[in-house]
């Protein structure tokens, strides 16, 4: 059994175009929140974080060196702390990793996995709806079957604006039923629709899945659109990053 590694701690997702973060603290994940992303980085949220001055801070980076370097070089000058950068492994707290190259996987896929393992050992379909859309599939035995990715929701209407003369459209959101009745309607249903139907057909797939966590900005949106049952876990990732601050990895992939 892996030991009581901290009580309190600073977690933070850095994704393609959104910094989130949550404070663990005794157990608890606080409410996440959210900010965009640019040159100045941490900048947006330091305020937020100064009253965590003390406590360790966990990192889950999908944005590329330059910015972990920014954020590395930001808590070691303010906070004279070295942050820790989460990335995937092989096995741990009991998740098998399906990739070859076990550190390409992306760490939010691999800690979305571990966070949807701390609530449920049913064989399970994990949506992300962010920049891009991940899916992920896990057995009962918590391995990884393999998974999707496809452009999000937002990049799908910004691909259509910047590639097409389509005019500029507003961001009226989704229409009741499939067929829209302009091109903004045609355009925002299409994409939502898109990606619910990959999710259903991976939910069909006859990898008899029995549970499907969605998280991500955009998964409010899409997941009203799915003909599956669903569960909304807005800390998925967070809840995958608490098992890192409270218990060795090492130890797990040790028993395993």
């Amino acid at each position: 059994m892996a030991s009581t590694l901290n009580q309190h701690a600073l977690m933070i997702d850095l994704g393609n175009s959104r910094l989130s973060w949550a404070l663990y603290s005794g157990g608890s994940i606080s409410t996440p929140k959210s900010v965009p992303h640019a040159a100045d980085l941490p900048l947006t949220a330091a305020a937020e974080w100064g009253r965590m001055r003390h406590v360790p801070v966990y990192i889950a980076n999908v944005a590329g060196n330059e910015s972990q370097q920014k954020l590395s070089h930001w808590f070691e000058t303010q906070w004279n702390i070295s942050p820790s950068f989460l990335q995937a492994k092989r096995h741990a707290y009991g998740v098998t990793n399906a990739y070859k190259r076990v550190e390409s996987l992306g760490v939010d896929r691999w800690l979305g996995m571990i966070g949807a393992r701390t609530m449920s050992q049913l064989p399970v379909c994990i949506v992300d709806c962010g920049s891009a859309v991940t899916i992920d599939v896990m057995d009962a035995g918590g391995i990884h079957q393999g998974g999707l990715i496809i452009p999000g929701y937002q990049m799908m209407l910004t691909s259509l604006q910047q590639e097409t003369a389509i005019p500029a459209f507003p961001g009226l959101g989704i229409t009741p039923g499939i067929l829209g009745r302009s091109t903004p309607e045609c355009i925002h249903n299409g994409c939502a629709n898109t990606i619910a139907a990959i999710i259903d057909r991976v939910m069909q797939s006859g990898s008899r899945l029995q549970r499907l966590i969605m998280t991500g900005g955009d998964a409010a949106t899409v997941s009203g659109l799915l003909e599956h049952p669903f569960k909304l876990v807005p800390d998925l990732v967070f809840r995958g990053i608490s098992r890192y601050i409270t218990e060795d990895p090492d130890a797990d992939e040790a028993e395993g």
